[in-house]
């Protein structure tokens, strides 16, 4: 409760705003979003937090005050709920039994679970395989023993090291793809293995710190419980009965061959659970209404996400162990503030706008695109006929391209974007496709022309040096002006601008655990949190949707492999060869629906 009257307390001071009397779009108004959108006091701009709930107020305070009207279900708001952390309670235990003592770990000072753990538990006797690989290229299996035959993982609990046979290897790391720890929790739950302990090794110099408990909605849970132990306490166990820890790391790493093997006499019992935090948050939704009594009916968007990281709860690149504000200055507080700045434009010149324009600032873009996602599916989508929109993240480190998705989404996006350029002479890199990493993406979807304006990445990305003193402040005003005339001449044309679905061969994904040669077409529906993986759109020409895969299917078996996560799915596509035909069953309603695809190579 006391946090809640600290925010109504902040309230009301948010609705002097910045002093934006000038009607137009200015690097000092810019700047001035730009710095108290990423101020400390907004910490991130983290889903269900205070900070979360300044920034809210204060982009519906400035819409208020330009005379934009609201537009969500709550006044300016679109709430929606999202999950954003994991809650690890006490009632997750380790017991490890070595025959002579029973051994009662305690939960963050020797043992965690992992994020991507499947909730349940786990006992029985401790099979070591190594590195937990399986590198068929490289000819080397630690699901095999020293003999060469398969070990039987069924019901067993395995014990691994993490990385990888040659992980400080300075010319070349040939085990790098497999080393990812959720790629090594594919074969035993897929074979039947009841859990599995990682150990930090002692040849690498990580010391034997316990992971960090990151939580990750859209990879969602392997199924298996997975918990990491510190090294001290299976060296003795490993001791006991004959072993040295040390000396088969070495040996492994020296001969690049397995060593697996029952450690004799060692049983243990542990359980996971882990609860995902669900906190509410918004969309923000702000409309100006045409002036013509019948285009007033066709609407523009012009939206950015407004979250960012908070302190880096998901999705940071930081490497450091202090936990640190990410300011997201560029990501997105840039966006945004061309939303607000271009609401005040438009605002003043609203008797000249023959369209409406509706302006949206999106929550949990971070997570998954999922407040974007949560508006086009919601009834409330349906209340505006929607033909375009345009969208802006990170377009506050203008350097020497400025990247413009979405091209091909429209047979006149080209024409309209080079003649609206004769007065700022940008370079552009035009990307044709409609799909991407950000909330256009869900838009194109729904068969909607979209443009993505975008500067670029950058060394500050997702760290806590993405700061307001970065952005370029002279190249962002040309972006968000450029933004504007398109925008404008949207509203005013006489017809409206045409849709072409984009030919692309390509997997909308960088999360693959290893190379992928082939391509589906499928964009998944990150938003999604049941098991398999979602479809939210396929890519004309594409394998699926030659296939007769749809949006909505939700793919649950891939060949002989079943789908229960995204991650899953990427794997599995690396299993595959050009021209190979496989079998993919899909839930479509109520029903699974069997199709056959032929895969076709990466472009």
């Amino acid at each position: 409760m006391i946090k809640k009257y600290l925010l109504l307390l902040v309230i009301p001071l948010l609705a002097f705003g910045i002093n934006s009397n000038e009607p137009e779009i200015t690097e000092s108004e810019l700047k001035e979003y730009v710095k108290y959108l990423s101020d400390s006091s907004m910490a991130g701009r983290f889903p269900g937090t205070d900070g979360d709930s300044a920034a809210r107020y204060f982009i519906a305070n400035e819409f208020k005050k330009f005379g934009v009207e609201p537009a969500g279900t709550r006044g300016y708001f679109q709430d929606f709920e999202m999950s954003t952390k994991l809650d690890v309670s006490e009632t997750n235990k380790f017991i490890l039994n070595n025959g002579k003592a029973i051994l009662d770990l305690k939960l963050r000072q020797d043992f965690v679970p992992y994020g991507f753990s499947g909730n349940g538990s786990a006992s029985g006797n401790l099979l070591f395989v190594g590195y937990g690989i399986n590198a068929p290229e490289l000819s080397y299996d630690d699901f095999k023993d020293t003999l060469g035959n398969k070990l039987d993982l069924r019901g067993k609990i395995l014990v691994m090291f993490r990385q990888g046979p040659d992980y400080m290897n300075p010319h070349g790391n040939p085990f790098d793809k497999y080393e990812d720890a959720r790629n090594k929790t594919l074969i035993p739950r897929d074979e039947g293995a009841a859990g599995i302990i990682f150990v930090n090794g002692s040849e690498y110099d990580l010391g034997d710190r316990l992971t960090r408990i990151r939580y990750d909605a859209v990879m969602g849970n392997q199924g298996i419980p997975v918990v990491q132990i510190k090294r001290s306490f299976l060296e003795d166990v490993m001791s006991a009965a004959g072993y040295n820890l040390t000396d088969i790391q070495k040996k492994i790493n020296s001969d690049n061959k397995p060593y697996s093997f029952e450690i004799p006499n060692v049983t243990a019992e542990f359980s996971t659970q882990l609860k995902p935090t669900v906190v509410g948050t918004t969309n923000i939704l702000g409309l100006i209404e045409g002036s013509d009594p019948v285009l007033k009916n066709e609407v523009i968007v012009i939206g950015a996400h407004y979250d960012h990281v908070g302190y880096g709860t998901y999705g940071s690149l930081y490497s450091g162990t202090e936990q640190l504000i990410h300011y997201g200055a560029d990501d997105n507080a840039s966006g945004t503030a061309g939303v607000i700045e271009i609401a005040k434009k438009m605002s003043e010149n609203k008797k000249d706008m023959k369209r409406s324009v509706l302006f949206m600032l999106f929550g949990g873009e971070e997570a998954g695109l999922l407040g974007s996602s949560y508006f086009v599916k919601s009834p409330h989508f349906k209340n505006f006929n929607i033909i375009a929109m345009l969208n802006m993240d990170m377009i506050g480190r203008l350097r020497e391209k400025l990247e413009i998705y979405g091209t091909g989404t429209s047979s006149q996006w080209e024409n309209l974007l080079t003649s609206t350029n004769s007065k700022y002479n940008f370079d552009f890199k035009f990307v044709p496709d409609g799909f991407g990493p950000s909330d256009h993406s869900n838009f194109y979807a729904k068969q909607i022309p979209v443009l993505h304006f975008f500067t670029g990445t950058h060394e500050d990305y997702h760290r806590p040096s993405d700061t307001w003193e970065k952005v370029n402040y002279a190249g962002q005003t040309k972006v968000v002006n450029l933004v504007y005339d398109v925008a404008m001449n949207l509203v005013n044309a006489n017809n409206k601008i045409d849709y072409t679905a984009v030919v692309k061969k390509e997997e909308n994904t960088n999360m693959n655990s290893g190379p992928m040669k082939v391509t589906v077409g499928t964009i998944p529906d990150y938003s999604f949190t049941g098991e398999g993986v979602k479809v939210t759109g396929v890519r004309a020409g594409t394998p699926g949707e030659k296939g007769g895969l749809l949006a909505g299917d939700v793919i649950v078996k891939f060949g002989e492999h079943n789908i229960k996560t995204i991650y899953d799915y990427t794997n599995v596509l690396g299993k595959f060869n050009p021209g190979d035909v496989v079998d993919v069953i899909v839930k479509r309603g109520d029903n699974e629906v069997k199709l056959t695809l032929t895969l076709e190579g990466r472009k």
